[in-house]
């Protein structure tokens, strides 16, 4: 790794301690550059535009997330897709920021704010390729039973738990409803559905 590659490295792990701290759009150019110790123009030479920096920033969290994900392989495929869930329990727990971030990133790209998104999208088939081998093992092993479309399963499930997670870390008690239960459990309370649902 070159030094331009581990100086862009350094402004991207700041960067996303920074949007994680606060929120995407209060977070200017100027504040970056501060935090690393450059000038607004050193920084243009990493990053075109601001919306190039929050995409790579994504990108690097998506891999930080799946990094956490990886697991020796150990167990059967019912044993791999239990840890596989309970990745996003894990996370929520830790770093809840990284849903809250997810949120707003989300949202900005609803509102247009960010271009071609085909890296970002591509980024993201790994947690689905852990997801279909895991479960191609638990089939072939009898721990898991076999689902009319394990496409439709895996981004049902996977996107309700997304949602879940960004919506219990992004928002605040908004009616008193949402103080009456342990936001951790609630996420453990879906996994357990599913799992139920997968388990043979």
């Amino acid at each position: 790794m070159g030094i331009k590659d581990i100086r862009r490295n350094y402004i991207l792990d700041r960067a996303i301690k920074i949007f994680c701290e606060k929120s995407i759009s209060e977070v200017k150019i100027k504040d970056i550059a501060a935090a690393c110790n450059i000038g607004e123009a050193t920084f243009y030479r990493y990053f075109s535009k601001r919306s190039t920096l929050v995409i790579a920033c994504t990108m690097k969290l998506v891999d930080q997330m799946y990094d956490l994900f990886l697991d020796d392989g150990h167990g059967n495929g019912y044993d791999r897709l239990t840890r596989f869930y309970y990745h996003f329990y894990e996370v929520f727990g830790d770093h809840p920021e990284y849903y809250r971030f997810l949120s707003e990133f989300d949202a900005s790209c609803l509102r247009g704010d960010y271009g071609d998104l085909m890296g970002y999208s591509k980024r993201l088939d790994c947690f689905q390729d852990y997801f279909i081998a895991a479960y191609k093992d638990g089939v072939a092993d009898g721990s898991v039973k076999e689902l009319w479309d394990v496409d439709l399963f895996y981004f049902a499930t996977t996107h309700a738990l997304l949602a879940l997670c960004k919506k219990l870390a992004a928002e605040a008690y908004i009616v008193m409803q949402d103080g009456l239960t342990d936001k951790r459990q609630e996420v453990r309370t879906i996994i357990e559905i599913i799992l139920n649902s997968l388990k043979k």
